[in-house]
């Protein structure tokens, strides 16, 4: 009767112990708490870039408010015209609600135009696109300001095939727009394959003389840097050029007239040809091919800029940045049947007015500032003695 009580005692205590045995363990009360790490995660750095970059678009965000409330920008152009420029027009008013006024002519014009403006006290222009010559000529007398530290499109990555900028690197005031090349370039009704010319030299065979034409030097300040860009690389010199005028050029100020007049046979090549005139007409069918030459082709573009004290100049930053944007070069390059600046941008030319590209002789910002100089001096008149 008395062992009961012991062995119930015992089952108890083997119940407790075999209990206590299984429960979880507990860290002590004073173990110390997990020290942050000193750097942030890997996560934590993006949130911080996301708010870096949220910033600015905050900022442009300002910008494009402050456009829509001046609700119109004016643009001076020389290739906005025709369909390009009611294309260009509708798709930048349906984007951003702001209207847009271009009015066209040549450079040199809207050159006096700034000017008169300035002196006037009148502003009207908000943009300007044309050649980079035109462009140089209006940053040397401060008619047009740099913007690019505002523009998104500029901040995008591994997009471009040239930097917008390369002709202007440090004060980033002129902008390229679209590329350029120009090689001679032919009849192919006139001109049988193997014919046509492989080195620059070969334009001196006298069986050309009086069946070519050349943009005339008085057109732009652009035509002269091409000549220096040549004569740098020791392509050119001045006794070629001497011999070149001497074939009894047909010099062309409109680029439109050049290739309307090659189109139609009325010559037989261009010298200096293969520019966004060439290629608008090729993509039309006429019979047209550039020519690649041996020692290169040269590499130019047309340009862009703000224009200083623009009455619109938040609408003009939007424009700008709006050419430069995925949509903005795809509406241009179409129009213009020209080579985009960005990469992820068809190529709009035509195949027969497409160079290989092997030696491209870039025109740089030295060869436009000597240019600009040669061109006030009437240089290339003096040379050839016309």
């Amino acid at each position: 009767m008395h062992k009961w009580p012991f062995i119930l005692l015992t089952i108890i205590f083997v119940f407790v112990s075999v209990i206590g045995c299984c429960a979880p363990k507990t860290a002590p009360a004073s173990a110390p708490a997990a020290v942050a790490p000193t750097n942030p995660a890997p996560a934590q750095s993006s949130v911080l870039a996301a708010k870096a970059v949220s910033a600015e678009d905050v900022a442009w965000n300002k910008v494009v408010e402050a456009a829509k409330k001046e609700g119109k920008v004016t643009a001076y152009s020389y290739n906005w015209v025709g369909d390009i420029g009611m294309e260009v027009k509708k798709t930048f008013e349906s984007r951003y609600g702001i209207s847009l006024d271009i009015i066209t002519g040549r450079g040199a014009e809207f050159i006096e135009r700034l000017k008169t403006e300035r002196r006037l006290n009148q502003r009207a222009g908000d943009f300007t696109e044309g050649s980079p010559g035109h462009i140089t000529s209006m940053k040397a007398d401060g008619l047009v300001i740099s913007v690019t530290t505002e523009l998104p499109a500029l901040r995008e990555k591994d997009v471009w095939w040239v930097d917008p900028a390369y002709l202007d690197p440090v004060d980033r005031v002129n902008l390229t727009l679209t590329q350029q090349v120009d090689s001679p370039t032919i009849n192919t009704n006139l001109v049988k394959p193997g014919e046509e010319p492989q080195s620059w030299k070969d334009l001196l065979d006298p069986k050309w003389k009086g069946k070519m034409s050349l943009r005339d030097p008085k057109l732009s300040a652009l035509i002269i840097a091409m000549f220096v860009g040549l004569l740098d690389k020791k392509i050119w010199d001045e006794n070629y050029m001497k011999a070149l005028h001497k074939q009894e050029l047909k010099y062309i100020i409109s680029t439109i007239d050049e290739a309307r007049m090659l189109s139609q046979g009325e010559i037989y090549m261009s010298a200096l040809g293969s520019g966004n005139g060439m290629t608008r007409f090729a993509a039309q069918g006429a019979p047209i091919r550039v020519v690649t030459m041996k020692e290169g082709e040269i590499v130019s573009g047309i340009s862009m800029a703000v224009i200083a004290n623009a009455p619109h100049p938040n609408a003009a930053k939007v424009l700008i940045n709006w050419v430069l944007s995925q949509e903005g070069q795809s509406v241009v390059g179409k129009g213009l049947s020209a080579l985009p600046v960005r990469k992820d941008v068809p190529d709009f030319r035509p195949l027969t007015v497409r160079t290989k590209m092997v030696n491209p002789i870039m025109v740089t910002q030295a060869n436009l500032d000597e240019g600009s100089k040669r061109y006030q001096d009437r240089w290339y008149d003096k040379v050839v003695g016309r």
